[in-house]
């Protein structure tokens, strides 16, 4: 029973610690788990890590690095300059493109945190130049990342597909995929039209059709999207393990 409530207590201060400081709170769960596990509970180091989800992290980290990559070398910020591009000046298609960007890139493997984080700045620079609302591409940004975020290959997804494995409810994999993208999409587009989305048709936007620098993919970048699809073919098609596919690319 000692036992119990020393974990509550390290898990709460853990928590709490989350809240207040930018500490990684994975670490200092590690770190309070041997605490406690080892030298408080008479517990062997391997029975406390036996409890660590190893597949899962190798599985998140192996995605992140692969997608940190991606991000770090201009790759998805190429991608989504070109995708505004694609929009033609149509002032109305941007805050649409910017949902389906964030939904594409959210499935494929970083995850809706991720790919808000990415796309958040350059959506609500373009929308501050383009006279969009903000809080209409917000709305738009927002749910497409969300919208991707119970993927089978997103760090969210795995999770949930692990957690639903467990319960006996394995299998629904795609449809709860779906099922999140299609609610994210009605709020978005509820939002989309409620907050003026049709009006912003009678403008134009130039600033994504000058860009062209910015939108230009050179080899690098053609290597990286090349390698991120070979890991989704083997893994979609190969039963290739995710994380140490990502961890290959």
């Amino acid at each position: 029973m000692t036992l119990a409530w020393l974990s509550l207590g390290a898990l709460v201060v853990a928590m709490i610690v989350s809240c207040f400081s930018t500490l990684n709170v994975g670490v200092l769960a590690l770190a309070l788990a041997w605490i406690v596990g080892v030298y408080l509970g008479s517990m062997s180091l391997n029975d406390v890590l036996s409890g660590f989800p190893t597949q899962l992290f190798l599985t998140l980290a192996g995605v992140t690095l692969l997608f940190t990559q991606a991000q770090l070398n201009g790759t998805l910020d190429r991608v989504a300059h070109a995708a505004v591009k694609i929009c033609r000046g149509n002032t109305g298609l941007i805050p649409v493109m910017f949902f389906l960007l964030g939904s594409v890139i959210a499935s494929l493997g970083p995850g809706n945190v991720a790919t808000a984080a990415m796309l958040a700045p350059m959506a609500m620079a373009v929308a501050s130049r383009a006279a969009i609302p903000p809080f209409l591409m917000a709305i738009m940004v927002g749910n497409g990342a969300q919208s991707g975020a119970l993927s089978p290959v997103a760090p969210t997804g795995i999770i949930v597909t692990g957690l639903m494995d467990k319960i006996g409810l394995g299998g629904f994999e795609l449809r709860t995929y779906i099922a999140n993208l299609l609610a994210h999409a009605i709020i978005a587009f509820g939002g989309y039209f409620l907050l003026g989305g049709l009006g912003l048709f009678r403008r134009r936007y130039v600033g994504g059709e000058k860009d062209g620098d910015a939108t230009k993919l050179v080899a690098s970048h053609w290597i990286t999207l090349a390698v991120v699809g070979v890991v989704l073919v083997t893994v979609l098609f190969l039963n290739a393990n995710i994380g140490m596919a990502a961890f290959t690319g």
